[in-house]
């Protein structure tokens, strides 16, 4: 052969035959697969009943408790809106209810200090009434020492005039008894003055004497009628600081408690209350100071 025949030999091999039964072995020898649509449809198939509804009950009971929130929220919502809607139709009413709230408390105010004014008018009425009335007794009792003096000088006349010897005194006893009686009347009438004065000056008694000179009716009461060391001044332009006997222990004080001791006569040991009421204290008892205030108590 030469090499045209070989090179066409080497072109065109030689197709063999397959051997007869190939074909039908290797099919029966080829086996695939299963697909996945297939075992999800085995295993849904041997899967208990709730295990394949468990995903779509699931859902089903989140979106009925959404439901079931957004319906109570709805619910309240319209609940607050018709409150809203009530509170804003009862604000009018509020407002005219504040507003007699205020008239009442103004007329309960007005009829309050329209009683203590009425009071404290009673009460300066009164007060007044009671000093005319120890002035007039002062006035009594000046005039009886008067002519007390003049009866007592007839009679040393008449005695000096006879030659005999002068006699004791036999008022010297009723005169000091008559003039601790117009000490006590002096210092009563203080009181009532200076508790006159409190009353218009928010129940705060005056620093001294002097500035209670509109309520005293003269400055003769405060000078105590057995102090022959002073002499009463018949004026306030003729008065001073040493026209007075009575020791003024309460100056500034405020007029809450009625048993402290405003006055005190030394002479006589009379003392005058906060109350204007004025006593004789007995020889037992005394003046003392306890927690920076005047009171009377008991000798030890």
């Amino acid at each position: 052969m030469n090499d045209a025949q070989i090179e066409s030999l080497l072109r065109r091999p030689p197709r063999p035959g397959a051997p007869v039964g190939l074909k039908a072995q290797l099919l029966a020898d080829i086996r695939l697969p299963k697909s996945a649509a297939s075992a999800r449809s085995g295993i849904s198939l041997s899967a208990p009943f709730w295990r394949r509804w468990f995903p779509a009950l699931s859902f089903g009971a989140l979106l009925l408790g959404c439901f079931i929130m957004v319906a109570w929220q709805t619910s309240q919502w319209l609940s607050l809106r018709r409150e809203n809607h009530t509170l804003r139709a009862a604000l009018p009413d509020l407002e005219e209810l504040r507003v007699e709230q205020e008239a009442l408390q103004k007329r309960a105010a007005a009829a309050g200090q329209g009683t203590i004014a009425a009071r404290e008018q009673e009460e300066l009425v009164r007060l007044r009434e009671e000093v005319a009335q120890l002035s007039a007794r002062a006035q009594e009792v000046a005039t009886l020492q008067a002519e007390n003096k003049r009866l007592q000088a007839e009679m040393a006349a008449a005695i000096a005039k006879a030659g005999l010897q002068p006699e004791v005194d036999p008022f010297a006893e009723q005169k000091e008894k008559a003039q601790r009686i117009q000490c006590v009347s002096n210092m009563k009438q203080i009181g009532l003055a200076l508790r006159m004065w409190s009353n218009d000056n928010n129940d705060t008694f005056p620093m001294d004497f002097l500035s209670a000179s509109n309520e005293l009716n003269s400055p003769k009461v405060l000078t105590c009628p057995s102090d022959s060391a002073r002499q009463r001044a018949n004026n306030w332009q003729e008065f001073n600081a040493g026209n007075i006997s009575y020791e003024f222990l309460y100056p500034g004080g405020v007029e809450g408690d009625l048993s402290i001791v405003l006055t005190r006569c030394p002479i006589h040991n009379n003392v005058g209350l906060c109350d204007g009421s004025a006593q004789q204290l007995s020889p037992q008892e005394r003046v003392e100071r306890v927690d920076g205030k005047w009171r009377i108590a008991l000798k030890p």
